[in-house]
């Protein structure tokens, strides 16, 4: 059995979504570097564009910044959104176009989240590696987990509270499988989201919750159709590689989420207690991980070097900070 661990470093790619001019959060920052520290590459697709002389470190806060000179070329690279959508392609024109006319749009009501999700099924369908949110970093198990399904099938997973895949989590790294879950997503790009709108949160709402499913159809297709090329990574054998992910909390397979089950990013606004009791769930698991202060045994999968006492731990130690001081 081929393990993740044993695939070549250029096979091995994450893929990425950011969209505004905000800062990438010190949490971001840290599942960044964990997973070119296990030895994948990470492209960041950005709108609106960096500036074309601005270092890769810019996208962060001015105390993370450091921590990305310690990255080797190719570690980490960032793609324009704009220039990811010129070329014309015939696997998913419709979702090119409505991209195209959203972020002509962007700021303009809750129209930013939309473009991040269609962007995650987009660059899922057309290219080879996963996509994930900057919440999720490797898991314990990840350089034992089969290469197969990556290899060959196209990978999504069930979030806890959520009843389905979600699409924080998508991709493959066989182009062919990633074309077909494009092409499926795209036939209904039109119909399901052509006349979508943005005035008001209700209208957004209805369209990330038209994303998700359009994404669940095209994947479930895969799963459960002829010649079945889908794979729910965490389902698959889940007992096999069950681990802790926050404190209190388990899930399975390769991936780790740093966000309480259950609770949605895009409903914050709406529950800040629920934000607060989830930040600072996260801040906990990362202190049991990685302490606040000193140098402390990294968690697997993280290798024990100079990489980890210089960039990670730090990152991790900052994000515990932030999170905590936002709710003093």
């Amino acid at each position: 059995m081929t393990t993740l661990a044993q695939l070549p470093q250029e096979q091995k790619k994450i893929n990425c979504v950011w969209i505004g001019d905000g800062l990438i959060n010190h949490l971001s920052a840290f599942n960044i570097l964990s997973w070119i520290s296990c030895g994948w590459t990470v492209t960041l697709y950005k709108h609106p564009a960096v500036q074309a002389d601005a270092p890769v470190s810019a996208l962060f806060p001015l105390d993370a910044r450091a921590a990305f000179d310690e990255l080797e070329e190719g570690d980490l690279s960032v793609v324009s959104l704009t220039d990811a959508l010129a070329p014309e392609t015939d696997v998913m024109p419709n979702a090119r176009a409505l991209l195209l006319q959203w972020i002509e749009n962007i700021g303009v009501g809750y129209t930013s989240y939309a473009i991040g999700d269609l962007t995650k099924s987009f660059i899922a369908g057309t290219r080879v590696g996963i996509v994930l949110d900057l919440k999720i970093g490797p898991s314990p198990y990840l350089p034992d987990y089969p290469a197969e399904p990556f290899l060959n099938n196209f990978i999504s997973f069930t979030r806890a509270g959520a009843g389905g895949v979600e699409n924080q989590c998508l991709g493959s790294f066989n182009l062919d499988a990633s074309n077909k879950y494009g092409r499926n997503f795209d036939a209904g790009v039109m119909f399901r989201l052509g006349g979508a709108t943005f005035k008001v949160k209700t209208e957004a709402e209805g369209v990330f919750g038209s994303i998700t499913g359009m994404h669940q159809n095209a994947f479930n297709k895969m799963r459960f159709g002829g010649g079945a090329k889908g794979t729910d990574v965490k389902t698959w054998d889940a007992d096999k590689w069950s681990f802790p992910e926050l404190v209190g909390t388990t899930n399975s397979g390769p991936f780790r989420v740093y966000q309480t089950p259950g609770y949605f990013n895009w409903k914050q606004g709406e529950y800040p207690e629920a934000k607060k009791a989830n930040e600072l769930l996260v801040a906990d698991t990362l202190e049991a991980d990685h302490g606040v202060e000193g140098f402390k045994t990294p968690p697997k999968p993280l290798p024990n070097d100079a990489f980890y006492l210089k960039a990670i731990q730090p990152m991790a130690h900052k994000a515990i900070k932030t999170i905590r001081a936002a709710w003093k």
